[in-house]
């Protein structure tokens, strides 16, 4: 990073800048190299930052792992050059008149960090907690490529179709550690874009190559990296809807385990008044009470038995941990004949009466 021993051809011919790009260019050569200068001297300090911004991310519970440059001096003035070459695809008006006084106030990745994540839907989250630490410059990019749905209410960004088809939120983030205000940008995406983005970085910028073949291989390739995060969203919703179905089963256990409960409980109520009723002697007073009580007791099990998600209560109460084997039905039969027997016996002892009043 020797910038101030730095000759033009060997700038030019590092980066691969041709003379007549150079000559297209509008900017200066020693105005280009005190820009370079300047940024050399302020490394150590953007460095801290960019320290410092990674350590605040990491934070945050989405994002699985940081990482973060300082824009390199030449690579710099390299960008510089590629923006200010007049009738290019990569000139940017903004560029023209630059100096080292304005240069980190145009050119706003000098400090450049990458928050990852795992799954696509990870990113709103990372948003809201990267925004309510920050001020932003201006309001965020998300990049999508082409044939992407896009979700709704996204107002708070800027959506935008990348050419590369790279899919990230970008955010330039405003802060002021010392006596210069210094824009961060933060690039969020998943593992799996960054694996094929650094792979066509690496192909596609040290000549910029416009090779056919090469730019059908990215595209198969960048496609692949967007079914590995459609995949890995489906997984995650996947096991999610497996956890809920089981603690839904739990829950109806739970239930079912509380209406046995129940159940058992009005059973052997129901068995203890077949005995008292057994032993009440035909004691006319008690027995209406009796069944009376019963009355009730079966008609709570009728409920029961109606909201139970379980096996029919005639089930239950044939099966129900050897209790009882007494059956619904058979205890309105019982009921019934024991009502008949106390009409009969009730109207015998009115026709006693009668006869004795004779």
């Amino acid at each position: 990073m020797a910038i101030k021993k730095l000759e033009l051809e060997t700038f030019l011919e590092n980066n691969n800048i041709s003379a007549e790009e150079w000559n297209s260019s509008v900017i200066e050569w020693d105005v280009l190299k005190e820009i370079g200068i300047d940024h050399l001297s302020k490394f150590e300090q953007r460095k801290e930052t960019a320290e410092l911004f990674a350590r605040i991310i990491q934070r945050c519970p989405k994002v699985h792992s940081v990482r973060w440059r300082v824009k390199d001096p030449e690579h710099l003035m390299e960008k510089i050059v590629r923006k200010t070459i007049e009738g290019s695809d990569s000139f940017n008006p903004k560029y023209v008149g630059m100096t080292k006084d304005n240069y980190h106030e145009i050119i706003t990745d000098l400090v450049g960090v990458r928050a990852l994540h795992l799954f696509k839907d990870d990113c709103f989250e990372i948003d809201d907690y990267l925004c309510g630490v920050w001020n932003t410059k201006d309001k965020p990019t998300y990049y999508v490529r082409d044939g992407d749905e896009t979700k709704e209410n996204l107002e708070q960004f800027e959506v935008k179709q990348h050419p590369a088809g790279y899919r990230s939120l970008h955010y330039v983030f405003v802060s002021q550690p010392l006596n210069q205000v210094v824009y961060t940008e933060v690039q969020v995406r998943t593992i799996f874009e960054e694996g094929w983005s650094e792979i066509d970085h690496k192909i596609r910028y040290p000549n910029f190559s416009d090779n056919q073949q090469v730019s059908s291989f990215l595209r198969i390739f960048n496609r692949l990296a967007g079914s590995a995060d459609e995949m890995g969203s489906f997984v995650k919703d996947l096991v999610n809807e497996l956890e809920s179905m089981a603690k839904d089963l739990e829950a109806v256990k739970e239930e079912n385990v509380a209406f046995k409960k129940d159940n058992d409980k009005n059973i052997s109520e129901i068995d203890r008044l077949f005995a008292e009723l057994d032993s009440s002697n035909g004691k006319h007073q008690s027995q209406s009470k009796l069944i009376a009580d019963l009355k009730a007791q079966v008609e709570k099990l009728k409920a029961q038995t109606q909201t139970s998600t379980e096996k029919p209560l005639s089930l239950h109460l044939a099966t129900g941990a050897g209790k009882t084997n007494t059956s619904v039905s058979q205890i309105l039969k019982y009921m019934v004949d024991f009502e008949e027997l106390e009409s009969k016996n009730k109207g015998t002892r009115t026709r006693a009466k009668v006869v004795k009043k004779q």
